[in-house]
């Protein structure tokens, strides 16, 4: 059975199973309509990194939604917990998604083995350029299982050679990656897009704004154009953390000289220990 690389254990509605007997109904609005939820969380140490940040952007989203989810903090941990250790993962990553079953809320939680090697931040991304039109209504701005626009363009751009997408509106503003949001420096600011509704409000996203906190950090419209002029590119995502910028479409960055995105690397992965510690 091929499980796109999801571990052999899954925990569905809260009991533990196979893989292989896992069940959902296509009858339901989950399946029918894409009236589902999830959650990506990086695994270190065998632990859950951030995931009260995930569990409340979850509750939130839900209830954005109109998605019924009245699971605990406790127990959503205690589940995926239980799926970590039956899959015996020290590192990886772990997903939950809730979506409208036939006969209520139904929940997935699956894990793989997946990361990114030190490789991968010492060559760093190579983004292309991708329209990303209007984008209006709330579904930009919620992690919702309708997520085919993100995979066709990351695929896309993957046939061309890069890593990742970068959303560009109709007016040549700067929106997000296809899995990540995006940040620029120019000149020590760092700038990121504002949530105005058409980028989804990353975890590692927040996390790096309350690390910048106090300095040269802003969130407002950023003309693509700015790209050309930038000193540093750097994208984040709960798997990612903290990723350099090598390249977007032929604009090339200096990898061996971004002092901010080097600072804000090690930040974030401290960040990420003392999530797993505490």
């Amino acid at each position: 059975m091929n499980t796109r690389g999801f571990q052999r254990h899954v925990v569905l509605n809260g009991r533990l199973l196979d893989a292989g007997e896992a069940r959902i109904s296509p009858l339901g609005e989950g399946f029918m309509s894409g009236l589902g939820l999830f959650e990506t969380i990086r695994i270190m140490h065998g632990r859950l990194v951030f995931f009260q940040d995930h569990f409340e952007r979850l509750h939130r989203s839900a209830g954005e939604l109109g998605l019924p989810f009245t699971t605990s903090s406790d127990e959503l941990r205690a589940r995926c917990e239980r799926c970590v250790v039956a899959n015996r993962l020290g590192e990886g990553n772990l997903k939950i998604v809730v979506f409208q079953d036939t006969d209520g809320p139904g929940e997935l939680i699956v894990t793989r083995e997946k990361t990114y090697l030190f490789e991968h931040y010492k060559r760093g991304f190579e983004l292309k350029t991708f329209s990303g039109g209007q984008r209006e209504g709330k579904i930009f701005g919620l992690k919702t299982v309708n997520y085919l626009g993100n995979l066709q363009a990351r695929q896309a751009v993957q046939a061309a050679g890069c890593d990742e997408a970068l959303f560009i509106d109709s007016a040549g503003m700067i929106l997000e990656g296809a899995t990540s949001n995006v940040f620029v420096v120019k000149g020590g600011e760092v700038i990121t897009p504002p949530l105005d509704g058409r980028i989804l409000p990353g975890i590692a996203r927040n996390r790096v704004l309350q690390r910048l906190q106090g300095s040269r950090a802003r969130e407002c419209a950023v003309p693509a154009q700015l790209l050309t002029e930038a000193d540093e590119v750097f994208v984040t995502n709960a798997l990612l953390g903290v990723m350099p910028v090598a390249a977007i479409n032929l604009q090339r960055y200096d990898l061996n000289n971004n002092p901010i995105t080097q600072s804000l690397m090690e930040a974030y992965r401290k960040l990420q220990l003392q999530s797993v510690d505490g």
